[in-house]
């Protein structure tokens, strides 16, 4: 992919410095984003109790009070959603016409002679369409990275507040592969199985000699697998890797 041009970065700084003046508008729209990632990093959180405390330990005390926390942390969650896009979409909108009013205040200083050389047409479209596409360089390009880039970091550290050696074996046994049937219609290998892989890795169109591993998908696919089963699937590679200890 190309770098950016000095051109281009010259450009986007003046966007940006069109869209300082509402400021506090994406500050807020930032903070909500934060918020959103928060919650699903504790939606992420209360599957353990959702499942202990229901399912396995049958707890009545959690009768009221887990259905509670989850229905708030959706209602938030909405709210953060509502606010981010409130957020950004006044700002972006607000960067368009303070666009188009200088535009239009070129328009009117500029000597007649530029109008026979160029289409009216044109100067119509530049005004309309082409300040429009603003909103996506200022406001909807910067909400999807920033809310996926936290949310990203949220999960993660859901994680490794759970458990460090797990999520360390699942970041380094990279790739371990999950779904026997994904990694089949992936590469084409109607005969593999679960484990280790007879071939390697192959890295831009070479063998790298890591070791490939397909294991179990944990969903409700393979019901007839345990945790114990599971765990021992996960444990093989991550043994390997020299992530956990044998």
């Amino acid at each position: 992919m190309n770098a950016p041009t000095p051109a281009a970065w010259r450009t986007y700084r003046r966007l940006l410095g069109y869209a300082s003046k509402y400021r506090w508008y994406l500050f807020a729209a930032a903070l909500s984003m934060v918020v959103e990632a928060a919650c699903a990093g504790l939606f992420t959180r209360l599957m353990e109790p959702m499942v202990d405390q229901t399912f396995v330990a049958r707890n009545p005390a959690v009768r009221w009070t887990l259905p509670l926390t989850i229905l708030g942390l959706f209602v938030l969650r909405g709210v953060a959603t509502f606010c981010t896009d409130y957020g950004m979409a006044r700002a972006g909108r607000s960067v368009v016409r303070d666009l188009r009013t200088s535009l239009l205040g070129k328009y009117l200083r500029l000597p007649s002679s530029r109008f026979d050389r160029e289409p009216v047409a044109m100067l119509v479209s530049r005004l309309n369409y082409d300040t429009e596409q603003v909103t996506q360089a200022t406001s909807e390009a910067i909400k999807i990275v920033v809310t996926d880039t936290l949310t990203i970091i949220a999960l993660l550290g859901v994680m490794f507040w759970q458990s460090p050696r797990v999520t360390l074996a699942m970041l380094a046994v990279a790739p371990a592969i999950a779904g026997i049937s994904a990694y089949r219609d992936a590469f084409g290998a109607r005969g593999a199985v679960l484990g280790r892989q007879p071939e390697t890795l192959e890295v831009a169109g070479r063998r790298s000699g890591a070791a490939l591993w397909v294991v179990p998908n944990p969903s409700g696919l393979n019901a007839h697998e345990t945790v114990a089963t599971l765990a021992a699937a996960y444990a093989a590679p991550a043994v390997e890797a020299g992530v956990i200890a044998g």
